[in-house]
């Protein structure tokens, strides 16, 4: 059951895992239309200045069709990905976003996007946190992680 017109999300969705599947299931669930914003590879690099796999950061392009994919599978007739080089994307001036869906990390920009917003005379959105995605040992799954353990097997290859 959708009882929303319009919600956003935004991330890097690097090697597309899990957890970046839950957050799009959670959208799709709520939703009519899901907007998707994926980071710029700059921003990318930029947000991620200690990541020292961020080379393994995959080109926007994957990243955005993979996204895609998995929102048409998932029978998402209406989305839209975009590039974002922000943390805000068009979230602080769209007036037809009713929610953004965020993670236990991303929790505080969806507030500071809200309190933007006001200030911009546009309404509060709802937030939806969804919960981290842990893998069988109990450690959140994460792209860096992803990416550090490619580095790493490339490392003994």
């Amino acid at each position: 059951m959708t009882w929303l017109d319009e919600v956003i999300l935004g991330g890097t969705f690097d090697h597309l895992h899990l957890g970046h599947k839950a957050v799009l299931e959670a959208a799709i669930s709520i939703s009519k239309y899901v907007r998707v914003g994926i980071t710029s590879e700059s921003f990318a690099r930029k947000m991620r200045r200690n990541d020292k796999f961020i080379h393994l950061l995959q080109p926007f392009e994957v990243r955005e069709r993979n996204v895609q994919l998995f929102l048409e599978e998932r029978g998402c007739q209406k989305h839209r990905t975009m590039k974002i080089h922000d943390r805000y994307g068009p979230a602080l001036t769209d007036q037809y976003i009713e929610a953004i869906i965020a993670t236990e990390e991303t929790y505080p920009t969806a507030v500071e996007i809200n309190k933007l917003r006001n200030l911009n005379g546009l309404d509060h959105l709802l937030i939806l946190v969804v919960p981290f995605v842990y893998d069988e040992k109990g450690i959140i799954i994460s792209s860096r992680r992803i990416r550090q353990q490619l580095g790493e097997k490339a490392k003994k290859v």
